[in-house]
């Protein structure tokens, strides 16, 4: 070993000299595979994860990589910029995630484009076959404006509370899919922007401007939980795995969940409106992506399948949980109160009984799918009770 002066990491020329006098002459595995160590998630890697495994840089605890050591870059203070203090989540290998809508770059923007040429011929569609005849005016005034317009606000705060964590988690297929996933947040909120954009084309008393919808967002009661866990989670966390947890195993895929598909998806039709069904059955495509991929980290690749350190996450995960469920159980409470204010009211749908039913299908939704497998001791009851005193 060299008594010279070490500086760990890539840069330093002494600790590659070792390195590479430390290689021996014959190779000492014969498999023709330039990624032996890569963990498959389907029969064979998908051209992306084999580039990407096979080159990217990793921290000391993560085996597996083309380098050692930390990044040259830092944040201010001195931590690294990829450092596995950045999370309170161990892995023994974070290479294993795997997105299992096997998305990366290019047909994420396939997928995309594709997505904006069908919103496009449906809009025309709908716009010159007079579908738009059929709406009601209180709810095109009164909901599409200022309440479909703050939603707006919720989707674009969780994106960018989402994006910021692609610059901490610890493997580039994590990356990938975290931008992707937030990339959905802010397209769901473009859409619903776009939508509205051809309502004030379409009718001149419709004002398709934010300036009440962002009054809404930052003043209504109705949105006010809603905006504190955006403004916390953005602004407040600086643990990624934490973030993502509380955004898409926690307030979205209830909070959201009610208010795309059993608000807007559902009464949009009773209301002769044909238009906002469309746009966030995409919105849901994108969220159940998501949903997905957090199973698959925090599910499979953090608890199942983590040999070493599955009951210290799960530990971790059970108090995000707890931390996050009740302000979450707020802002569901706070934003049912708009049924009051529906222009047409459908018994069974819009009564206390439907309501309650729509509550109930996204918190057992949201059991099965991520407190179950946490072993969380959760009185579904008791959320449907707090969140109904707001009805």
């Amino acid at each position: 070993m060299s008594t010279g002066k070490f500086v760990r990491g890539m840069i330093d020329p002494e600790r590659a000299a070792e390195i590479r006098a430390l290689v021996p002459e014959k190779p000492l595995e014969t498999k023709r595979d330039h990624i032996p160590f890569a963990k498959r998630g389907w029969r064979r890697l998908t051209e992306y994860e084999a580039v990407m495994l096979h080159a990217q840089p990793t921290t000391d605890a993560i085996p597996g990589s083309m380098d050692v050591g930390e990044s040259v870059q830092k944040w201010p203070g001195g931590r690294p910029l990829f450092g596995v203090e950045s999370t309170a989540l161990l892995s023994s290998n974070w290479f294993n995630f795997r997105d299992p809508s096997k998305r990366w770059y290019y047909p994420y923007i396939k997928g995309k484009s594709e997505d904006g040429q069908t919103t496009e011929r449906v809009m025309k569609s709908w716009a010159d076959s007079g579908d738009y005849g059929m709406m009601n005016d209180a709810w095109r005034n009164q909901i599409l404006g200022p309440v479909y317009g703050a939603f707006l606000y919720e989707e674009f705060g969780l994106f960018n509370a989402n994006s910021s964590t692609v610059y901490t988690a610890l493997s580039d297929l994590l990356r990938m899919w975290i931008a992707e996933s937030g990339f959905d947040k802010d397209d769901a909120a473009q859409m619903i922007q776009t939508q509205r954009v051809l309502l004030g084309k379409i009718f001149p008393d419709f004002d398709e401007s934010l300036g009440d919808a962002k009054k809404s967002w930052t003043e209504a009661a109705m949105w006010k939980p809603a905006r504190e866990f955006v403004e916390h989670i953005w602004g407040e966390v600086y643990d990624w795995g934490e973030q993502l947890w509380a955004i898409h195993g926690v307030h979205d895929h209830i909070f959201g969940q009610f208010v795309r598909r059993e608000f807007f998806q559902r009464l949009a039709g009773i209301h002769g409106d044909t238009l906002t069904p469309f746009i966030q059955t995409q919105a849901l495509t994108y969220h159940q992506q998501a949903a997905e991929g957090v199973t698959a980290l925090f599910g499979k690749m953090l608890i199942n399948e983590e040999p070493i350190y599955s009951t210290h996450n799960r530990r971790y995960l059970r108090a995000w949980t707890n931390q996050y469920l009740p302000q979450t159980t707020a802002a569901l409470k706070a934003f049912i109160g708009v049924y009051k204010d529906l222009p047409v009211k459908v018994d069974g749908i819009t009564c206390r009984a439907g309501v309650q039913a729509s509550v109930e299908r996204v918190i057992d939704d949201w059991s099965r799918r991520f407190a179950e497998p946490l072993d969380l001791k959760f009185d579904r009851n008791a959320f449907v009770r707090e969140v109904m005193s707001g009805y």
